[in-house]
């Protein structure tokens, strides 16, 4: 099975490794560093690619390059396999193998980092890497194997991913005791009377800014966020209510906070390319530990 791609003219893994290696880079420059025999040697390698599969595997765009679906694929084929070759050789030498892990910010800061101490009595030889993306981002670039474990929501899940559920993750509106001493009996209150600091888009902007429609309350958004965290700490500080992920409490002290629970929830899950975790079985048993110990309970 092997010798009938390996003898045949055309792919060899070092013409892959290469091919892999632009995809990263997103252009045959960045691959080759600068080195312009190199660009050549690899503008070459990836032709011979193309005419050994039969398929168009890039196409130019202006000054750059894009990867057509045919060469998504086989850039996810090579770097899952180039990836268990490297966990094998990790092992072999008794050495630390490497997993990248993605998550959006709140995700990696409020579950995911406090957690992963958890792993290391059972994975001395394992190294981390934590990214951040947006949604779809994270599942593209997991599918493609870019990133070997996400941390996504459900709906945002596709063909091509394994996962496993890790918790219901709900949402709150949360208030400095500072701002409104009594606690408000429901979420029309606060909106009409505190500063609030609230995502500048978005779906929660839109729900809160819903609510506020719905209460007739003019809402005053003295802070406008980019990120959950920068909305944690504006609470913190005391200068404004904010609505964040329950995840965040954790992280909190919330004696100094009113909270009133919202009904928007999502469902985490942690998700995998299935090929990614076939060909590397020290990373389909470090996702099993993963999909135990990360759950989310309310804290």
């Amino acid at each position: 099975m092997y010798q009938s791609i390996l003898s045949q003219s055309g792919f060899s893994m070092e013409r892959l490794g290469n091919f892999c290696s632009v995809a990263d880079a997103g252009s045959i420059v960045g691959a080759a560093k600068g080195d312009t025999v190199r660009q050549s040697l690899i503008s070459r390698q990836i032709r011979e690619l193309e005419s050994f599969f039969g398929v168009e595997l890039i196409r130019r765009r202006g000054r750059g390059l894009e990867l057509t679906d045919a060469g998504r694929e086989l850039a996810a084929v090579g770097r899952e396999n180039f990836k268990g070759l490297a966990d094998y050789a990790a092992r072999c030498r008794g050495a630390a193998w490497t997993v990248r892990m993605v998550a959006s910010n709140s995700v990696a800061t409020w579950l995911l980092l406090p957690r992963l101490k958890s792993l290391e009595k059972t994975n001395a030889n394992v190294r981390y890497e934590i990214h951040h993306e947006q949604t779809r981002e994270i599942v593209t670039a997991t599918r493609e194997g870019i990133y070997d474990i996400a941390f996504v929501r459900k709906d945002a899940l596709g063909a091509g991913l394994r996962h496993a559920t890790l918790g219901e993750i709900g949402h709150s509106l949360l208030v400095p005791k500072a701002l409104l001493r009594a606690k408000p009996q429901d979420i029309a209150t606060v909106l009409g009377t505190v500063p609030m600091a609230l995502p500048v888009g978005g779906k929660m902007r839109e729900t809160i800014e819903k609510m506020a429609e719905k209460a007739k309350v003019r809402m005053n958004v003295a802070v406008g966020c980019s990120s959950y965290l920068q909305a944690a700490q504006v609470l913190q500080s005391g200068m404004c209510a904010a609505v964040l992920p329950d995840t965040a409490l954790c992280d909190m002290k919330t004696s100094s906070l009113h909270r009133l629970p919202l009904r928007e929830r999502y469902t985490l899950c942690l998700a995998w390319s299935a090929r990614n975790a076939d060909t590397r079985p020290a990373l389909a048993e470090l996702i099993q530990q993963m999909a135990d110990k990360m759950k989310w309970d309310d804290c």
